[in-house]
């Protein structure tokens, strides 16, 4: 498997969470403003063909649900899931917004098999890829949006000026985080290879890359029950 578990500081017991939140409502708001979650939804639209409800997957690092919640139907119910201690216990769509990555090998083909086993359909989108454009764009694009954009970010917190400005904690960070999570994606080699060690019978799954619009791709699994 090309998928690495590298480490993420906002991933870390010692950083402050009141920083580890700017990081995450940085990336919310970013994706929001670039609409990048848009490409999602056809994907998305395709699973909810199988449920009547959303299952969150509930993994808390930035631009997750939230960054879709608005697109889908209001009328579409939905249900939070903790990721930390996971059980496919409901019915519906099980959705994961560019949170997979979060999740070790083993933690996410526990994750896939509960679902399969409870013949529930699943909807992992990732927006990030190993293309040259992409890591150009976690590495170079996003940090310098941090210095750029930190006063008009929502909400507006002072500490997101002292350290973007004063002691640069904030653009470090989102730099490193995002070239440590180019790393830690599943590429649909790696979900292929995730599914496949997974022996569900009338249970089909999809993996691929769809455009995304701005010369870059998404990453996407569905699976559901067939039969």
């Amino acid at each position: 498997m090309k998928r690495k578990q590298a480490p993420q500081i906002t991933n870390s017991s010692w950083f402050p969470d009141s920083l580890t939140r700017c990081v995450h409502e940085f990336m919310t708001w970013f994706v929001n403003k670039v609409k990048a979650a848009q490409p999602f939804m056809p994907v998305i639209e395709e699973g909810l063909q199988q449920a009547d409800r959303i299952v969150v997957i509930d993994k808390k690092c930035g631009a997750g649900f939230e960054t879709v919640d608005r697109l889908i139907d209001d009328k579409i119910k939905r249900v939070f899931v903790n990721a930390e201690n996971f059980t496919a216990s409901e019915e519906g769509l099980y959705l994961s917004v560019n949170s997979f990555h979060q999740f070790s090998v083993d933690e996410a083909k526990d994750i896939l098999k509960q679902i399969s086993q409870n013949k529930q359909p699943v909807v992992i989108v990732e927006g990030n890829n190993d293309s040259l454009w992409q890591v150009f764009g976690m590495t170079v694009i996003v940090p310098l949006t941090v210095l750029l954009t930190a006063p008009f970010v929502k909400p507006f917190r002072f500490e997101r000026i002292i350290f973007t400005y004063l002691i640069p904690v904030l653009p470090f960070v989102t730099f490193f985080d995002g070239f440590m999570a180019l790393f830690k994606l599943y590429a649909p080699k790696d979900l292929d290879e995730l599914t496949a060690s997974i022996s569900t019978e009338g249970y089909s799954w999809r993996s691929g890359k769809l455009d995304n619009g701005r010369g870059g791709k998404i990453i996407y699994l569905i699976g559901y029950p067939v039969g």
